[in-house]
């Protein structure tokens, strides 16, 4: 077999291959054989029929089935000849029979890109001093308490930590959203951050007994995908004031939690907590910056049957749910993210190759116990869980890029100093 690569592109190559004329005539022969001993033809039992005229009366459907069967199987020996790391299943692109009874053909395949050395010597973090203040932990304390709240009716008008119960009456409903015209007793607790911003805005001020139509455009990240972007206008009449109650910051409340068994305990457990994330929120700058700076400086490339797969799941997963997709726009909105998580994917599999990073079992065992108790479970239960869904290898690959991230943060220059929370 002789094969030959050309580069048609920069991960576009295409091969032409010549099968010679004995293997193939040894394979047409063979499949002749099979087809006789299969085939009735008037005039002769089963089998039985001359060769030469199980020749004129299927050669050509033969010769097909036979060229396609030798494509099929040569062509992995062909990549492997030729040491080329495909990525996309080949685009056959010709075949034909030779003068001399041979087979050639060629196909298009895309390859992955060559990556250089990667340099990393000039990667820059920014360094931040944790600090937490007084007024944060305390902030979190009020917000605790917030949410073990009693409610008890009062009769003023609504302010902005207080609950509404109110009848909403659809208005104006162009997306058809909504299933019902009425929803009757609705609570709205205007302290909760998820609360629609229309409704926090203008029920303030409103008592029992009051009428108003309100506006409300959800937007776009909306948690409720049925409601995300949609304009509905509602009949909102005040049924019920509520006013929150906060609970003593007491040992009783902190046993309450959950969380602490006395007042200080739960503050010191909020100030730890606070600590914690702040660290991670710094440590998602720094992770940020490296990709940043490790993708920019590495521009190869990318396959686009690679960024097309990962575009194929984006949609499918934004379908979920939602009858109307704007498919042509999320692939557009979401390419260049598409293409940097797979460049930073390539990139840092590569970095963990060129400098020796490998994840070991005992790296995969703590993560998996870790899990195992977050799910109050047995290790051995989390792992069995795990390698039937197929997620070790997620895992492992996922521990792999923070091994990466925390070798590349450690060496990395820290330009700035800034002053912390």
């Amino acid at each position: 077999m002789k094969v030959e690569v050309k580069e048609i592109e920069k991960l576009i190559r295409e091969l032409s291959v010549e099968i010679p004329a004995d293997i193939v005539n040894e394979e047409l022969e063979k499949a002749f054989a099979d087809l006789r001993q299969k085939t009735t033809i008037k005039g002769f039992r089963k089998g039985k029929a001359p060769i030469h005229l199980v020749k004129s009366m299927y050669g050509d459907e033969v010769k097909v089935d036979v060229a396609e069967e030798l494509i099929r199987t040569s062509y992995p020996k062909a990549i492997e000849e030729k040491k080329l790391d495909v990525v996309s299943p080949p685009k056959f692109t010709a075949f034909n029979f030779s003068d001399d009874g041979g087979l050639r053909y060629t196909a298009k395949v895309e390859v992955h890109p060559d990556i250089d050395q990667v340099d990393l010597d000039n990667l820059q973090v920014t360094a931040v001093d944790i600090e937490v203040k007084d007024e944060h932990v305390e902030e979190l304390t009020q917000s605790l308490r917030s949410m073990f709240a009693d409610f008890r009716p009062v009769d003023r008008v609504a302010r902005q930590d207080d609950l509404v119960v109110v009848d909403l009456k659809k208005v104006y409903d162009p997306g058809l959203v909504l299933k019902t015209d009425l929803m009757p007793d609705v609570e709205i607790d205007l302290a909760r951050g998820f609360t629609v911003k229309q409704f926090k805005e203008q029920l303030p001020g409103m008592k029992a007994g009051d009428e108003k139509e309100i506006e409300v455009v959800y937007d776009d990240d909306y948690p409720d995908r049925a409601y995300a972007g949609a304009l509905i206008r509602y009949a909102c009449k005040v049924k019920e004031v509520r006013e929150r109650i906060l609970p003593e910051l007491n040992d009783a409340f902190a046993k309450r939690t959950g969380q602490a068994h006395t007042a200080l305990e739960l503050k010191m457990k909020i100030r730890e907590d606070l600590k914690k994330r702040y660290a991670g929120e710094l440590r998602s700058l720094q992770k940020g910056q490296i990709i940043r700076q490790i993708c920019e400086q590495n521009p190869f490339p990318i396959p686009q049957s690679i960024v097309e797969g990962y575009l194929d799941s984006i949609v499918e997963n934004e379908k979920e749910g939602q009858s109307d997709v704007d498919e042509s726009k999320i692939r557009n909105d979401s390419r260049e993210v598409a293409v940097n998580t797979i460049r930073w994917h390539m990139l840092y599999h590569h970095i963990a190759e060129q400098e020796g990073i490998e994840v070991s079992s005992s790296d995969t065992e703590k993560l998996v116990k870790s899990l195992a108790a977050d799910y109050k479970t047995t290790y051995e239960q989390a792992k069995q869980t795990l390698e039937q869904s197929g997620r070790i290898s997620s895992i492992k690959d996922t521990l792999l890029e923070e091994k990466v991230l925390d070798f590349l943060i450690v060496r990395a220059k820290v330009v700035s100093k800034e002053a912390g929370r």
